[in-house]
Formats: C-alpha cells, structure tokens, sequence
C-alpha cells in the first residue's frame, strides 16, 4: 500500500465528482442512516515525500481534492476545522484550541506552511446539528483537513465517509468512531477491552488504589456515575476502573454497570441534583467515580454536606474549578486527558500527509493521560492558565 501522483485532470475531475456527491447528500442520511464500513488493522504506507494525490488504505483508495492539491502545491494557506460537540462547555474547547494553535505553530516553523484552524460545533450537544455543520462547511471548500469528535460514534459514520470521498483527509479527536474511513483517531485510550497502554480506566483505578492505600482506608461499597452510560468510551472507563478495583478489594461491592450506571447528562446544576437525590437512597456508597467531569460536582456535594473523609470520589478532565478541587482535597484526584495533545496530534498528523506524504502509520494514537494530585496540581495550573490564554 502506498501513496500515488495523479494527473491534475484526473484529480479535478476526481474531485469535482466527489464534491457533487457530498453536496447531494442529506443530514439525515448523512447523520442517522449510515451504514458501518469497517476498517482493518493494516496500516497503510507512504513512498514518497510531498503531497499525496492518492493513497491506499485497507478500505480503499483516497484522493485528494484538486483544489487542496493547488494550495499545497502553491504553499498557500491550508485550513484545518475541528468538529467538536459543544462550544458552551468550560474547559474542551479552549484546550482543543490551544492544542491546534501550537501545532500549527510548529507546522510553520516546519514546513513554512500557514495552518489556519477552526474550531466548530453547536453551542450545546446535538450530533444532527454538528453533522450539518461539518456538511455546510466541505460543501462550502472551507476544509482542508477535517477532524471530527463523534459525540456517538455511529452516527458520524457517513459525514466522515463523505468527507473522505470528498477528498478530504478526515480525523477523529477525543472520541472515535472506528467503523468509518477516518485516516486515524487521535486521543485517550477508552478500548475496552484495552489494546496497548494507558487505559483510562485503569490508569484512574491504579490511582484509586494508591490514594486509598496512602490514606488507610478501605472501600465498601462504589457507585459508577457518568455523563451518558451509553457512550463506549465511558463503558470503556467504567470497566477499566471497575476491573483494577475489584482485582484490588475483592470484596468492594458496585452500585452500577458500565452499562447501566447511574446517567446524569452534564450540567453541573443536573449532576448536584441527581447524585444528591442518589446519596439519600444510597447512604452506603462511600466511592463514586465518574467517568467524565461530574466527579468536581460530587466532589463539591461531599463537602457541602460535610461528609468530606467519609465519601471520596475520581473523575476525570481539568478547568480551574476542578484544579482547584484537587487543591482542597475535594476529589482524591482528577485525570487530564490532555485534550491539547489530542487536537496537536490531528494537526500534525494531517500537515505530515499533507505536506510531507507520510500516511498515519497507526489507526490509533493514544494521548497519555497525566493524573493530576495534590503533588502536581500548581504545574498543572500553570500549564491550564498557558492553555486559557492561548486558545482564548
């Protein structure tokens, strides 16, 4: 497998052809009818340096729009778009943003190359309106390079296959969905069961039984909280969490699976409520983990009913909140999943294949996550406040 030079007339009629096709499509179909089209685990390899107007992957041949291949090969600006699920949350976007700047920083200074990156997504989640929105902005010839965070992995399926017929190099960042033609995925590592290192879970639940240790305490009974009990990466970090604990307290009992956890959404205001009106019913819970942000909301909830050292809770991401949380011993922990890192790794990803003809070498790039404690916690903040100003 390889990557190939075509003709410019076969690559504008190439690309004309694949343009007309996205247009053509639907939201709907786009969004909520398309059909799984599997990837296998070979890598595909590069055989040249320099932009690559074709490329074989094990799904197929991928070619470059004609009009990404003029911009390359005039060295004008490429722009590269970011599909994120919610702009309004505190924390992801500027952090997914501040990611992008640097990488395309470093594009500069490596390639000559002016990156310009975007950011993009509805102002709350809505996978038909973010699917529009990536449509509207291939059909306008405003992406050069796409990466996509698939809030539900099947049903961004068809969008990324569109795109890619398009001609568009397509990623996914910070969730994945496996079963489209997107080039790689760049982020944590949720799989379950787990392939490679740095589980989420496990890494959370190491932790756990660390902290645990430290402080002379014994667990009797976890409850398992997440923001959407039905999303597969939390599925993967609620049984990662859920194994690495019961290996090391065989007699810990569980409230929850990881498929029937208690579900909150996540508004802070809704996670309060809802673990609250769950700690009346269960006042035997004495460990929640949270798979995503809610574990700072539990954290405050412990504290305002004075149950601090009776009650612990680890969750995951960070924001100055959270951070701050850490600090007080709120929350024995939280794990930054370095959101940063994974929305650089598309960046310079795609600059590699573009610019440089390197096809991914891996579907997946796992971002080592860093578990933020009392001990780390102010270099942490530093680097956020770095992050903040940045991605601002």
């Amino acid at each position: 497998m390889g990557v190939e030079r075509e003709q410019p007339s076969q690559r504008s009629r190439r690309g004309m052809g694949a343009r007309k096709a996205f247009v053509l499509a639907s939201v709907a179909a786009l969004g909520l009818l398309g059909s799984a089209c599997g990837t296998s685990n070979t890598p595909p390899a590069a055989s040249h340096t320099g932009a690559p107007y074709t490329a074989k992957f094990s799904w197929g041949q991928f070619t470059l729009a004609s009009s990404i291949a003029s911009k390359i090969d005039k060295k004008q600006p490429l722009n590269f778009v970011l599909s994120f699920q919610t702009l309004a949350t505190v924390g992801a976007p500027v952090n997914l943003l501040a990611g992008m700047r640097q990488a395309a920083a470093d594009v500069k200074t490596q390639y000559g190359v002016t990156v310009n990156v975007k950011l993009i997504g509805p102002p709350n989640t809505d996978p038909v309106a973010q699917i529009s929105q990536v449509q509207q902005a291939i059909s306008a010839g405003q992406v050069d390079c796409l990466a996509v965070e698939p809030v539900t992995p099947d049903a961004f399926v068809r969008v990324i296959n569109q795109a890619v017929d398009g001609g568009v190099p397509s990623y996914t960042v910070n969730t994945d969905s496996p079963d489209s033609h997107r080039f790689s995925y760049s982020g944590a590592n949720d799989s379950f069961p787990p392939k490679g290192q740095n589980q989420m879970g496990q890494v959370s639940g190491q932790y756990t039984i660390q902290w645990l240790k430290d402080h002379n305490t014994t667990p009797k009974v976890a409850a398992l909280v997440t923001g959407d009990t039905t999303a597969p990466w939390a599925q993967g970090r609620m049984q990662g969490w859920m194994d690495t604990m019961k290996a090391a307290y065989p007699d810990l009992q569980f409230v929850g699976t990881p498929t029937n956890a208690l579900s909150t959404g996540y508004d802070p205001a809704g996670i309060y409520s809802q673990v609250a009106a769950f700690m009346n019913g269960h006042p035997t819970v004495d460990l929640y983990f949270d798979s995503d942000w809610g574990a700072k909301t539990i954290g405050k909830l412990i504290k305002d009913r004075g149950l601090k050292g009776k009650i612990n809770t680890i969750g995951y991401n960070v924001d100055t909140t959270y951070l701050d949380e850490v600090t007080s011993g709120d929350v024995m922990a939280t794990v930054d999943q370095r959101f940063d890192q994974q929305s650089a790794g598309f960046v310079t990803g795609c600059a590699a294949f573009l610019l440089k003809g390197v096809v991914p070498p891996d579907q997946f790039t796992y971002t080592p996550p860093t578990v933020v404690t009392m001990s780390n916690v102010a270099d942490v903040k530093a680097r956020l406040a770095q992050e903040i100003q940045l991605g601002a």
